[in-house]
């Protein structure tokens, strides 16, 4: 192996890495992700991100609408049968949920 092949597959190596655990940091399983249809994917990162930072300005039914999809995204069975809807669904309480942020936000001008 020349010196190039190798500089080009360590490079590789990073790169991939970096992504893995971007991916991760999003919520989002790096080995589903090529699989994965992609409104399921950024419904995914909206529940990880409004749980994970947010929760405090989310009702109890919606918390529990966020967690069960994030589980069904965990499970094989579970992800192949959700439907563009659910995504929906997990979306629009994000949506609520940042107009409510924005809200606290501009109170406190």
């Amino acid at each position: 192996m020349d010196e190039l092949t190798y500089t080009i597959q360590t490079r590789t190596r990073q790169d991939e890495n970096q992504t893995s655990t971007w991916l991760k940091q999003q919520g989002i399983s790096p080995e589903h992700f090529a699989q994965t249809q992609i409104y399921l994917l950024q419904a995914q990162k909206v529940a990880t991100n409004i749980l994970k930072n947010y929760a405090k300005l989310l009702e109890q039914n919606q918390a529990n609408t966020l967690n069960n999809y994030l589980r069904a995204m965990t499970n094989t069975k579970k992800r192949n049968k959700l439907t563009q809807a659910q995504a929906h669904k997990v979306m629009n309480i994000g949506t609520q949920a940042n107009r409510k942020l924005f809200k606290q936000h501009r109170q406190k001008r």
